[in-house]
Parts: C-alpha cells; structure tokens; sequence
C-alpha cells in the first residue's frame, strides 16, 4: 500500500486517530480511534515517522503546518491573528495576497479538523476587544468550516467560503476596530462606510489579484438577504456561500466578548437567528450551525444541578448534554483538578448559562484544553 507520512497537527493528544498508524516499514503502530494522552509520547512517534495507507486519505483532507511549528491550538489561534492583522492592515504592499490568505485559511482548517471544541471555546472565551475587528473574521471562518465540513462540501469550496470571511471587511478593518469600542451612535459617514464595504472589499481583493469567483461573491453579497432588506445593492438571489457566511457573521458577532454589546450565550444567540425573518428565508445553514456549536458551545460557564459551576469542554452527540468541566464545588470553593462531569445524568444537569463576567474565576483555556 502507498503509505502517506503525517505531519505536525494531524495526530492530537486527547483526539482518536481517525486511521490505523503505521511505521516507516510498515508495522502497525496504532489503531484506529487510539487516544493519545501523552504529549512527549506523540513527539517521539512523530519524530519517528507515523504513516497512513495513502488510499484511506487524500492530502485534501489533511491541513498542513509549518513544518517548524509545534502544533498547540490556542497559539494556533493567536497565530492567526496577528497574520489576519498583517495581511488586512498592510494588503497595499503584501506580496501575493490571494496566496497568504489561503495559508491562513489552510491554519484554520487545522483547527477545525484537529480542535473543534477548542477553537470554539477560544470564540468563547478569549477577550479580543483590542483586536475585535480581527478576531471576529476569524470567528466567522471558523464557524463557516464547521457548517462546510458537516455539510460535505469539497476542499476548494471550504477554502473559498474561508478565504471570503477572512476578508470581508479588508475595507473597512481599522473602522470596524472604532466600531467595536464605540459607545456613541453612527455617524452618518460611519453608515455609508458600513453599506458600502462589501463593493469596496472586493474592488480591493480583484485589484490584489484574486480570481476565485466564489470568494468575490460570498464577500460581495454576505450582507444580502433572500427578502432583498440586505446591502449594498438589496438584492434577492443570494448564493449560498454569501448565505452561509452572513449566518456565521451574526452568530459570531451575539456570542464574542465585545466592549459595547452584551455578550449572548449559544442558546440567545441561536433565537435570534432563528426569529430574524430575514435570516429564516430559504436558509438551510442556521440549522445546521447550531448542531454543529451546540446549544452551550465550548466555553460557556454554566452552573450544574448539583450546585457546581463549571465550563463547557466538549460537545456530545446531544446539544443540550455535553461534557463539563467543574471549576468549583457546590458551596463555590475552586477545585483544583477540574472534574468531568456527564450532563446527561440527573444530577449534573445543566441548570443555566452563567455570564462569564459574573464568574469570578482565573481560566487558562490552553491548560483546561490540554486536560
């Protein structure tokens, strides 16, 4: 059999193994849906070499890293920020944007392979407010990867629906920065600025070179809705790319910290989408995302039946029983172990959604994450 080597990030510590793993000569080293908990352990095999029979997997379906970056998924996430910050901010003298772009989306695509429940939790939990307008590009990729995956769609599209939500606002980047610390109503200026960022994005991403007719159109229409109450041009005929990422745009932007707007739990922000006519019409994506995040998405703080208060670690198969991590005991005293606890059962059910500013707790997503 023709055998593929993996890289860094396609075997996780506390994921199963999607295929059996063999050696460089061809012994099996592990099965298939093996745990690895042990991080030194996956380093060695690594280093070793891990191989996978080339006819089970295609490279499409394995996003690539750096080969000098050791793969941690919340200095993934930080990462890709900063790259995010470089290319919009500077997009007047990078060199070949089209392609930096696809290598942060290739990033992403890392995460929501390899990580879900984590990156979903940084959505959650990170406090990106000096760097908002960048975070939440990202947020709105990520979510559109997951519905992508889900929905089986193929490598290249995923990537053009990434690269689109990546950039839909390259016209508007500093503003939206403004925007996010903003108390104070629009300005007028502020407003046209606002209708008009979609046709300027993509004046800006076609003069930088990129071709992909898919991209263009999600970033040209991702504010358009079916009911033709949307901008800049208020058009009906909305292509599914442009209706994906405007889902993944409002989601994002109800449950991300944000300095001006009450942060929303999944559950609010969920009713939301699901009330907005404009958001309803001929959109078979809202469903979809909420099964794909859950009802309590990774990182939301909820208190238990038995008293306890702890944090969302991983999605079920049951938006409304996922697993939880306890942070405190029912009289409120910090453990120091976090312990899993099963939703399902009477007495860890969760009770509510607690605001994550009325939680007086130090969390460390990256050690919770690694638990």
């Amino acid at each position: 059999m023709a055998m593929q080597k993996l890289g860094i990030g396609h075997a996780v510590c506390g994921v199963p193994l999607p295929w059996d793993v063999y050696d460089e000569v061809g012994q099996l080293l592990l099965r298939k849906g093996f745990v690895m908990d042990n991080q030194k352990q996956l380093d060695s095999l690594m280093q070793r070499g891990m191989f996978v029979d080339g006819a089970n997997i295609s490279r499409a379906n394995l996003p690539q890293l750096p080969p000098t970056q050791r793969y941690a998924p919340f200095e993934l996430w930080d990462d890709i920020i900063s790259k995010l910050g470089q290319l919009l901010r500077n997009y007047g003298t990078v060199a070949n944007l089209p392609a930096q772009v696809q290598e942060v989306a290739q990033s992403i695509q890392v995460l929501t392979e390899r990580s879900k429940d984590a990156a979903l939790a940084a959505m959650i939990l990170l406090p990106e407010q000096s760097r908002y307008s960048l975070a939440h590009c990202l947020h709105a990729a990520l979510l559109c990867d997951l519905v992508a995956i889900r929905l089986d769609w193929n490598q290249d599209r995923r990537s053009s629906v990434v690269c689109a939500a990546l950039t839909m606002n390259i016209s508007t980047v500093d503003m939206q920065q403004i925007l996010a610390d903003q108390t104070e109503p629009l300005t007028p200026n502020q407003r046209i600025d606002i209708k008009n960022h979609p046709n300027a994005s993509v004046e800006i991403l076609t003069r930088l070179g990129v071709k992909d007719a898919i991209w263009l159109q999600a970033v040209q229409d991702h504010h358009e809705t079916p009911l033709g109450s949307g901008y800049p041009k208020g058009i009906k005929d909305v292509g599914e790319e442009a209706a994906l990422l405007r889902t993944a745009d409002v989601f994002s932007a109800k449950v991300s910290p944000r300095k001006n707007r009450k942060q929303m739990n999944g559950a609010q922000a969920a009713r939301v989408l699901f009330t907005d006519p404009g958001m309803t019409a001929a959109n078979p994506f809202i469903a979809v995302l909420i099964k794909e995040v859950g009802i309590y998405p990774p990182g939301s703080l909820v208190k238990l039946a038995n008293g306890e208060t702890g944090i969302v670690f991983k999605r079920s198969s049951n938006a409304h029983t996922p697993v939880v991590l306890s942070l405190t005991n029912s009289k409120g005293t910090p453990e120091l172990k976090p312990i899993r606890r099963d939703t399902s059962r009477p007495e860890f059910k969760i009770q509510s959604v607690l605001p994550r500013d009325g939680v007086n707790l130090r969390i460390n997503p990256a050690s919770l994450w690694a638990t």
